[in-house]
């Protein structure tokens, strides 16, 4: 007999500690999920009553109201009740109504009702107190005339700085509840009094949630709030158990609570007590079925572990034929990636020949020149001096190539001064003269404004539109008629250096990549991509904008072409 109580006693312990746990188990998982339903329709009830609070200040402030409540003539009070009337149905508020400074009701929304607002005094709301105080307030009540519950939202008008009255809405917030029903459970809303003011389940109404003191019954009745209901209540047990008391009957919830941020008001969720216990015997016999079917399938245990050793063997292989693969990648991925630094160190090479080739080639023609010179028994001093200027100046050019590649690489802010922009075009001109010498007499300069200052460092705003040119000067290598225009405009408060060019122009395809760096269409040999990258992080170091534009016969004088438009703000102390 002794042997069979042991384990009669021990399967009994077992099944309470496990229906313990299990009890447990589903309040912690009930008290979660109610907790994540609380915060959702907290922050859902905050917004709704933020929203709510925006309409009387805007009635407030209405010339309407404004004007009803500085002169009281029966136009101005038919105006205003017709508006407050049309905000009422617009917003789907209960009533809009404006008090004046006595808080007697002016005008109404419901002022064609036989129960209207209107010469009605609710000074004694709190509403309208506090509005007149604070110049905002909100106020829950049954209301005091129609008898129905809702929210009030009150905003202060004022005139001359001086407060005249107060415009009122009112809500009714039952039905926002009504659309939370989520059975089992019930929703409460405790207001600062201590009384539930909404609830899901109409019993809750006006029910004590704790003790209320006489001084708080003196202001619920002062303020005409509701009437409280005799003979119930809901009686705090625990923090999260919470007793329905009504007419000598008890019932226990199960409760999770959080507070609003815009009200002084309490969120509560209840579910009943009964209902944690049934749910716990359903997890407790859905628990014991998990383990009889685990002892069932405890016979197999020893093939499922030589299954598992296999697959053990298995994956170890097949890790180490992961990591063979994954170290012949990493191979050649850094093989790829030295591949691609070397590459990009050859386009900046070539680039830095590309950009350079041009002044050292001029060099070397003066040179050649200056040979001549001196090789001639009667040395002309004034030839000599000008190929001497022309060098100094070709040696700065190249000076500035290598200060433009360096802007590239780094984002140092260039030294900014005031420039003439005649003086500019002037130096850029003579620039391509000996540069470009073949092609300078393409070019055409034409000032639609003088007398232009902007501010700029004088080296880079000359690479940039030397770029533009000598681009401009390739595209059109190949027309008949070369045309080459340097447009100068002067806008609101830029200045718009734009190169034109009769070439080909730039195909859809290529447009989006036009500034990238080390992008060509290899339509030119010299070509490496660079310029209108430079050009642009020119622009840009200037706080400008660098543009391109295809030209049409549709919006130039030319059947096809480029645009490129240089903008750079003018000099602050240019006038207008």
């Amino acid at each position: 007999m002794r042997n069979y109580l042991k384990p009669s006693m021990a399967i009994i312990l077992l099944m309470f500690l496990l229906g313990w746990s299990v009890l447990i188990f589903e309040q912690l998982r009930q008290s979660r999920y109610m907790q994540i339903k609380l915060q959702g329709k907290a922050a859902e009830l905050d917004r709704q009553l933020h929203q709510l609070a925006v309409l009387p200040r805007v009635l407030a402030r209405h010339p309407y109201v404004i004007s009803s409540l500085s002169e009281q003539t029966q136009t101005n009070l038919l105006t205003t009740n017709k508006m407050l009337r049309q905000s009422q149905l617009d917003s789907k508020s209960a009533f809009a109504f404006v008090m004046d400074i006595d808080g007697n009701t002016i005008a109404s929304s419901n002022y064609a009702d036989s129960v209207s607002f209107i010469g009605v005094n609710y000074g004694f709301r709190p509403y309208f107190t506090k509005a007149i105080a604070n110049g905002t307030a909100t106020f829950f009540a049954v209301g005091a005339t129609t008898g129905i519950p809702g929210y009030f939202t009150a905003s202060a008008v004022t005139a001359a700085n001086k407060t005249i009255g107060v415009a009122v809405v009112k809500t009714d917030l039952g039905g926002l509840l009504d659309s939370w029903q989520l059975r089992p459970y019930e929703w409460v809303v405790v207001d600062e009094m201590g009384v539930v003011a909404l609830a899901t389940d109409k019993r809750f109404l006006y029910v004590p949630a704790r003790e209320i003191t006489d001084n708080e019954k003196q202001n619920i009745a002062s303020d005409r709030r509701y009437k409280i209901t005799p003979d119930t209540r809901l009686i705090p047990l625990e923090a999260d158990r919470i007793e329905f008391h009504q007419h000598s009957k008890d019932q226990t919830y199960f409760t999770q609570k959080t507070n609003l941020n815009s009200e002084n008001w309490e969120l509560m969720l209840l579910l009943t007590q009964t209902r944690i216990w049934l749910r716990a015997a359903y997890w407790q016999l859905a628990i014991g079925s998990i383990l009889i079917i685990l002892w069932l399938i405890y016979r197999n245990m020893l093939a499922q572990k030589r299954l598992a050793a296999t697959e053990h063997k298995h994956a170890m292989a097949l890790e180490l034929e992961v990591a063979e693969r994954t170290r012949e990648l990493r191979s050649a991925q850094e093989a790829l990636i030295t591949e691609s630094n070397y590459a990009m160190l050859g386009r900046m090479s070539a680039a830095i020949n590309h950009e350079i080739n041009q002044p050292l080639a001029s060099l070397r023609l003066n040179l050649a020149s200056l040979r001549n010179v001196v090789d001639k028994p009667d040395v002309d001093i004034h030839e000599l001096r000008q190929i001497v200027v022309d060098s100094d100046r070709t040696t700065k050019r190249i000076g500035r190539v290598v200060t433009t590649l360096r802007s590239l690489a780094s984002q140092r802010a260039t030294e900014h001064v005031s420039l003439e922009v005649d003086k500019l075009v002037t130096t850029i001109v003579e620039t391509i003269k000996r540069e470009r010498r073949t092609m300078a007499p393409s070019l055409v300069v034409e000032f639609k404004n003088k007398n232009m200052r902007v501010n700029g460092n004088e080296i880079l705003l000359q690479q940039a539109l030397l770029n533009l040119l000598y681009n401009a000067f390739d595209a059109v290598l190949k027309q008949e008629q070369r045309i080459v225009k340097l447009q100068l405009t002067r806008l609101d408060r830029t200045v718009q250096f734009s190169v034109l060019d009769n070439g080909p122009g730039v195909s859809k395809e290529i447009v989006p990549h036009l500034f990238k760096p080390f992008f060509s269409d290899n339509t030119k040999p010299s070509g490496l991509g660079l310029g209108l990258t430079l050009t642009e992080l020119i622009a840009q170091e200037h706080q400008g904008e660098l543009t391109y534009e295809l030209l049409t016969p549709q919006n130039s004088d030319y059947p096809a072409g480029s645009k490129f438009s240089l903008f750079i703000p003018l000099h602050q102390g240019t006038g207008s």
